[in-house]
């Protein structure tokens, strides 16, 4: 068998990048169209949004909506992901000023200054990143302090798997993706969950092959995520009462194929809109 070597793929989030970020472009057209079709009053077309992205990790969204015409806001605890944010910033000549980075956790974060006092259009969470919280406090202030950053009628779009506490099965999600001359394979395992610790293991492996070494590289990394049911989001949910849940999505990030929260499809993504 062969041995993977222990690695904080969010300290070096080249690899990182490459696996998350082919569907980017579609990811950032969603975006728009939710704001355009669940914010009050609804996003006009062609008009910049002030959009923040809690969790923004390398900043793929961010500079994919910035070169759209939006200014964007993002929080990571990362450096290593802030620092590689800022050369993607860079390298793709992103406008200085439509662009605000901020180290410190997704829960407890202040940038209410970059939305020029107005509130945010819109903010997300796309990737699960949220279920990196592990106490049902930490999410609810998640929750609050987005809440407080949006304007009235602003949206905050909310991705995460849902759990089945009864399936035993663990689950395997692969990708390989080719650039710059590297070939990144990425195998995601997550095990069943502990339903009375509402936790699941989950482990990262990469498999890097490049020119400049003969041998393959191999990485690891395991965490764990907080895990949710149906009826346990929406008691979360109902912690903040300013986000009003109105639609619900996959995560195949189609604008045209809203679903509902306890359908088929256990990747949802949330649209809560704040009413006050």
């Amino acid at each position: 068998m062969p041995t993977y070597e222990p690695f904080d793929w969010y300290r070096t989030p080249r690899y990182y990048d490459m696996v998350f970020d082919t569907g980017t472009a579609q990811e950032a057209g969603f975006l728009e169209a939710v704001a355009q079709r669940h914010a009050v009053p609804p996003a006009e077309t062609g008009q910049p949004l002030h959009i923040l992205e809690p969790a923004c990790g390398s900043g793929r969204l961010m500079a994919e909506l910035a070169l759209r015409g939006h200014r964007v806001a993002g929080v990571d605890l990362s450096e290593g992901m802030l620092a590689y944010a800022r050369q993607r910033f860079a390298d793709r000549r992103v406008p200085t000023g439509s662009a605000k980075l901020l180290q410190g956790p997704m829960q407890d974060f202040d940038l209410h200054a970059h939305s020029a006092g107005r509130g945010y259009d819109l903010a997300h969470i796309l990737v699960s990143s949220f279920k990196y919280l592990l106490t049902e406090q930490d999410a609810a202030d998640c929750l609050r302090c987005v809440c407080v950053h949006l304007r009235p009628g602003g949206v905050f779009v909310l991705g995460l798997h849902l759990t089945e506490y009864d399936d035993p099965n663990a689950t395997l999600e692969r990708w390989r993706v080719e650039r710059d001359g590297l070939d990144v394979i990425c195998t995601i395992k997550s095990w069943p969950a502990d339903a009375e610790q509402r936790t699941e293991r989950v482990r990262s492996r990469i498999v890097v092959r490049s020119p400049d070494h003969k041998v393959p590289r191999r990485y690891e990394t395991n965490w764990r995520f907080r895990t949710y049911d149906t009826p346990q989001l929406c008691a979360l949910l109902a912690r903040e009462p300013r986000l009003q849940h109105v639609a619900t999505y996959t995560f195949h990030h189609d604008p045209a194929r809203p679903t509902t929260i306890d359908g088929d499809d256990l990747g949802v993504v949330l649209v809560l809109r704040r009413t006050n």
